[in-house]
Protein backbone atom coordinates (compact mmCIF):
# COMPACT_ATOMS: atom_id res chain seq x y z
CA UNK A 1 0.00 0.00 0.00
CA UNK A 2 3.03 2.62 1.05
CA UNK A 3 4.12 2.27 -2.42
CA UNK A 4 0.91 3.16 -4.17
CA UNK A 5 1.13 6.24 -1.66
CA UNK A 6 4.60 6.74 -2.51
CA UNK A 7 4.03 7.24 -6.35
CA UNK A 8 0.97 9.29 -6.08
CA UNK A 9 3.19 11.61 -3.84
CA UNK A 10 5.70 11.56 -6.64
CA UNK A 11 3.52 12.04 -9.26
CA UNK A 12 2.21 15.16 -7.44
CA UNK A 13 5.70 16.72 -7.30
CA UNK A 14 6.48 15.99 -10.33
CA UNK A 15 3.58 17.54 -12.02
CA UNK A 16 3.65 20.80 -9.57
CA UNK A 17 1.12 20.02 -7.28
CA UNK A 18 3.10 20.77 -4.60
CA UNK A 19 5.80 22.77 -5.15
CA UNK A 20 6.92 23.94 -1.91
CA UNK A 21 5.78 21.88 1.44
CA UNK A 22 4.07 18.89 1.59
CA UNK A 23 0.89 18.43 4.23
CA UNK A 24 1.20 17.27 7.38
CA UNK A 25 0.95 13.27 8.47
CA UNK A 26 -2.10 14.14 10.02
CA UNK A 27 -3.17 15.00 6.80
CA UNK A 28 -1.82 12.60 4.70
CA UNK A 29 -4.09 9.99 6.66
CA UNK A 30 -6.97 11.69 6.06
CA UNK A 31 -6.44 11.78 2.11
CA UNK A 32 -5.15 8.44 1.47
CA UNK A 33 -7.16 6.69 4.62
CA UNK A 34 -4.32 4.63 5.94
CA UNK A 35 -2.33 4.36 8.77
CA UNK A 36 0.51 7.16 9.70
CA UNK A 37 2.95 4.22 9.66
CA UNK A 38 2.08 3.87 5.85
CA UNK A 39 2.19 7.63 5.54
CA UNK A 40 6.17 7.84 7.18
CA UNK A 41 6.92 4.53 4.86
CA UNK A 42 5.59 6.18 1.82
CA UNK A 43 7.49 9.65 2.65
CA UNK A 44 10.67 7.65 3.42
CA UNK A 45 10.54 6.51 -0.31
CA UNK A 46 9.84 10.07 -2.02
CA UNK A 47 12.89 11.07 0.63
CA UNK A 48 15.10 8.20 -0.87
CA UNK A 49 14.03 9.38 -4.37
CA UNK A 50 15.27 12.70 -3.88
CA UNK A 51 12.60 14.44 -4.21
CA UNK A 52 12.04 15.89 -0.54
CA UNK A 53 14.18 17.22 2.50
CA UNK A 54 13.18 16.77 5.68
CA UNK A 55 13.29 19.75 8.24
CA UNK A 56 13.13 18.77 11.79
CA UNK A 57 9.70 19.70 13.37
CA UNK A 58 8.95 21.99 9.86
CA UNK A 59 7.78 18.58 7.86
CA UNK A 60 8.87 17.57 4.27
CA UNK A 61 10.03 20.84 1.75
CA UNK A 62 10.03 19.72 -2.07
CA UNK A 63 13.51 20.17 -3.66
CA UNK A 64 13.59 23.08 -6.05
CA UNK A 65 15.42 22.20 -9.29
CA UNK A 66 18.02 24.74 -10.02
CA UNK A 67 17.83 23.97 -13.52
CA UNK A 68 14.31 25.05 -14.65
CA UNK A 69 15.05 25.18 -18.22
CA UNK A 70 16.36 21.64 -18.28
CA UNK A 71 14.81 18.06 -18.01
CA UNK A 72 16.10 16.40 -15.16
CA UNK A 73 16.59 12.66 -15.49
CA UNK A 74 16.80 11.79 -11.52
CA UNK A 75 18.83 8.59 -10.92
CA UNK A 76 17.94 8.17 -7.62
CA UNK A 77 14.01 7.19 -9.42
CA UNK A 78 14.24 4.16 -11.58
CA UNK A 79 14.21 5.87 -15.11
CA UNK A 80 11.84 3.38 -16.46
CA UNK A 81 9.23 4.72 -14.15
CA UNK A 82 7.98 6.52 -17.53
CA UNK A 83 5.30 7.88 -14.57
CA UNK A 84 7.86 9.33 -13.24
CA UNK A 85 10.53 11.45 -15.76
CA UNK A 86 10.07 15.27 -15.05
CA UNK A 87 7.63 16.60 -18.19
CA UNK A 88 6.62 12.66 -18.95
CA UNK A 89 4.68 10.32 -18.87
CA UNK A 90 7.44 8.98 -21.65
CA UNK A 91 5.88 7.40 -25.08
CA UNK A 92 7.40 4.04 -25.96
CA UNK A 93 7.96 2.66 -29.52
CA UNK A 94 9.06 -1.16 -29.52
CA UNK A 95 11.36 -1.90 -31.96
CA UNK A 96 12.32 -5.60 -30.72
CA UNK A 97 10.60 -7.77 -27.86
CA UNK A 98 12.45 -11.58 -27.89
CA UNK A 99 14.35 -13.89 -25.91
CA UNK A 100 18.09 -14.16 -26.52
CA UNK A 101 20.78 -16.09 -24.74
CA UNK A 102 23.78 -13.97 -23.18
CA UNK A 103 26.95 -13.95 -24.47
CA UNK A 104 30.58 -13.13 -22.15
CA UNK A 105 30.06 -9.30 -23.09
CA UNK A 106 26.27 -9.09 -22.06
CA UNK A 107 26.61 -11.05 -19.37
CA UNK A 108 29.65 -9.26 -17.62
CA UNK A 109 27.44 -6.04 -18.75
CA UNK A 110 24.66 -7.49 -16.77
CA UNK A 111 26.06 -9.36 -13.63
CA UNK A 112 24.65 -12.72 -14.83
CA UNK A 113 25.93 -15.91 -16.20
CA UNK A 114 26.48 -16.21 -19.83
CA UNK A 115 24.02 -18.30 -21.83
CA UNK A 116 21.43 -17.16 -19.32
CA UNK A 117 18.26 -16.82 -21.34
CA UNK A 118 16.59 -12.90 -21.12
CA UNK A 119 14.28 -11.51 -22.29
CA UNK A 120 15.43 -8.25 -24.67
CA UNK A 121 13.27 -5.33 -25.32
CA UNK A 122 14.34 -2.49 -27.26
CA UNK A 123 12.05 0.60 -27.84
CA UNK A 124 12.53 4.36 -28.27
CA UNK A 125 11.40 6.61 -25.97
CA UNK A 126 9.40 10.09 -26.66
CA UNK A 127 9.01 13.07 -23.99
CA UNK A 128 6.89 15.66 -25.34
CA UNK A 129 6.49 13.96 -29.15
CA UNK A 130 10.34 14.48 -28.75
CA UNK A 131 13.11 11.87 -29.00
CA UNK A 132 13.87 11.07 -25.83
CA UNK A 133 16.28 7.63 -25.68
CA UNK A 134 17.10 4.74 -27.12
CA UNK A 135 16.53 1.95 -24.39
CA UNK A 136 17.74 -1.82 -24.56
CA UNK A 137 16.39 -3.71 -21.45
CA UNK A 138 17.51 -6.93 -20.55
CA UNK A 139 15.23 -9.69 -17.93
CA UNK A 140 16.24 -13.07 -17.20
CA UNK A 141 14.18 -15.43 -17.80
CA UNK A 142 14.58 -17.15 -14.64
CA UNK A 143 13.91 -14.31 -12.20
CA UNK A 144 11.10 -12.81 -14.72
CA UNK A 145 8.79 -15.21 -15.26
CA UNK A 146 6.81 -13.33 -18.36
CA UNK A 147 6.84 -10.57 -20.73
CA UNK A 148 4.05 -9.64 -23.11
CA UNK A 149 3.74 -7.82 -25.65
CA UNK A 150 1.87 -5.44 -23.84
CA UNK A 151 3.62 -5.63 -21.05
CA UNK A 152 6.68 -3.74 -22.41
CA UNK A 153 4.37 -0.51 -24.01
CA UNK A 154 4.71 1.16 -21.29
CA UNK A 155 6.41 0.57 -17.70
CA UNK A 156 7.78 -2.68 -17.20
CA UNK A 157 8.80 -2.33 -13.94
CA UNK A 158 5.20 -1.09 -12.70
CA UNK A 159 3.74 -4.41 -14.79
CA UNK A 160 6.26 -6.56 -12.53
CA UNK A 161 5.32 -5.30 -9.41
CA UNK A 162 1.73 -5.30 -10.37
CA UNK A 163 1.91 -9.02 -11.72
CA UNK A 164 4.66 -10.79 -9.16
CA UNK A 165 5.12 -8.03 -6.89
CA UNK A 166 8.31 -7.63 -7.88
CA UNK A 167 9.92 -4.81 -6.92
CA UNK A 168 13.62 -3.41 -6.47
CA UNK A 169 15.96 -3.44 -3.50
CA UNK A 170 19.36 -1.59 -4.88
CA UNK A 171 20.50 -0.81 -8.60
CA UNK A 172 23.55 0.42 -9.89
CA UNK A 173 23.75 3.17 -12.26
CA UNK A 174 27.00 3.99 -14.79
CA UNK A 175 26.96 6.95 -16.61
CA UNK A 176 29.42 7.42 -19.74
CA UNK A 177 30.04 8.47 -23.11
CA UNK A 178 29.11 5.50 -26.00
CA UNK A 179 30.21 5.53 -29.65
CA UNK A 180 26.87 4.45 -31.40
CA UNK A 181 26.75 2.04 -34.47
CA UNK A 182 24.86 2.87 -37.86
CA UNK A 183 22.09 1.26 -36.90
CA UNK A 184 21.99 3.57 -32.90
CA UNK A 185 22.86 6.36 -35.36
CA UNK A 186 20.12 5.70 -37.87
CA UNK A 187 17.47 5.29 -34.77
CA UNK A 188 18.60 8.53 -33.01
CA UNK A 189 19.15 10.67 -36.12
CA UNK A 190 22.86 11.14 -35.67
CA UNK A 191 25.87 9.98 -37.35
CA UNK A 192 27.84 6.53 -37.04
CA UNK A 193 30.92 7.18 -34.75
CA UNK A 194 29.01 10.09 -32.67
CA UNK A 195 29.78 9.92 -29.04
CA UNK A 196 26.17 9.89 -26.83
CA UNK A 197 25.37 10.11 -22.96
CA UNK A 198 24.47 6.54 -21.66
CA UNK A 199 23.32 5.47 -18.46
CA UNK A 200 23.98 1.53 -17.84
CA UNK A 201 21.61 -0.05 -14.65
CA UNK A 202 21.42 -3.02 -13.12
CA UNK A 203 18.65 -3.67 -10.77
CA UNK A 204 18.20 -5.91 -7.63
CA UNK A 205 15.87 -7.89 -5.96
CA UNK A 206 16.27 -8.19 -2.41
CA UNK A 207 17.62 -11.36 -2.37
CA UNK A 208 20.58 -10.26 -4.35
CA UNK A 209 19.27 -11.27 -8.01
CA UNK A 210 19.36 -9.20 -11.07
CA UNK A 211 15.46 -8.87 -11.83
CA UNK A 212 16.99 -6.17 -14.85
CA UNK A 213 19.57 -4.43 -16.73
CA UNK A 214 19.39 -2.03 -19.46
CA UNK A 215 21.59 0.64 -21.47
CA UNK A 216 20.14 3.92 -22.23
CA UNK A 217 21.08 6.17 -24.93
CA UNK A 218 20.27 10.08 -23.90
CA UNK A 219 19.36 12.69 -27.11
CA UNK A 220 16.55 14.77 -25.67
CA UNK A 221 17.84 18.92 -25.76
CA UNK A 222 19.03 20.16 -22.30
CA UNK A 223 19.32 17.10 -20.44
CA UNK A 224 20.28 17.42 -16.70
CA UNK A 225 21.36 14.65 -14.40
CA UNK A 226 20.20 14.56 -10.83
CA UNK A 227 20.84 12.13 -7.81
CA UNK A 228 20.25 12.28 -4.27
CA UNK A 229 22.85 11.67 -1.37
CA UNK A 230 22.24 11.65 2.86
CA UNK A 231 25.83 12.42 4.31
CA UNK A 232 26.77 9.73 6.88
CA UNK A 233 29.23 10.38 9.35
CA UNK A 234 32.54 7.99 8.97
Amino acid sequence: MYHKVAEDIIQAILTNKYTDKLPTEKELVAQYQVSRNTIRKALDVVFAHGLLRRVRGSGYYVIKKPLQSQKILNLSIGFDENSMVSGGPLRSKVLKFDTITADKDLALRGNVAVSSRVYRVVRLRYLQNQLYSLEESYFPRDVVPFLSEKSVQNSIFSFLRAAYQMTGSTSENYVHVSKINEWQADLLKRQQGDHILCLDGINYLANGKVFNFSRTYFVYDNLALYYHTQNIDI
